[in-house]
């Protein structure tokens, strides 16, 4: 269990890797796909509802969103109850884009599951949410 840290480590940099090069066609870094997916899952969020669910500062969310929104990914639009708020939409373009996306992700976890049974791959997958979740929790 001593080095489950490093084999995270490992996956976290081969996943940028693999989708770094893989997305590079269309104009996507691997940290803007982590802002995509949480769109492509519900459109419309806040940039602070992004960066909770991502875990990322709201700096860096900022800074992302605003690289997105120069790159026709996403438009920002004011939220209707709170003016400070910016709700996050997909343009035409990221949701072209998605098909691919979807594809790659689908091709990702399927190579790294590739020697595990189906009930293998929901229990790790099942683990990882948990160790995520748990992960969040000692930092707050």
């Amino acid at each position: 269990m001593d080095k489950a840290g490093t084999y995270v480590s490992v996956l976290m940099r081969q996943l940028n890797l693999f989708f770094g090069h893989e997305l590079a066609e269309v104009e996507i870094t691997a940290s803007e796909l982590m802002y995509l997916s949480q769109l492509y899952d519900r459109d419309g969020l806040t940039q602070e509802e992004m960066a909770a669910v991502i875990t990322v500062d709201k700096a860096a969310t900022t800074r992302t969103i605003q690289g997105m929104e120069k790159k026709g990914l996403v438009r920002r639009e004011a939220h209707e109850e709170n003016y400070r708020a910016k709700r996050v939409y997909l343009t035409d373009k990221a949701k072209n884009a998605a098909p691919r996306i979807r594809e790659l992700q689908k091709k990702w976890v399927d190579f790294i599951t590739q020697d595990m049974t189906q009930k293998e791959a929901e229990i790790f997958a099942a683990q990882l949410k948990k160790m995520a979740q748990r992960a969040k929790e000692i930092n707050q």
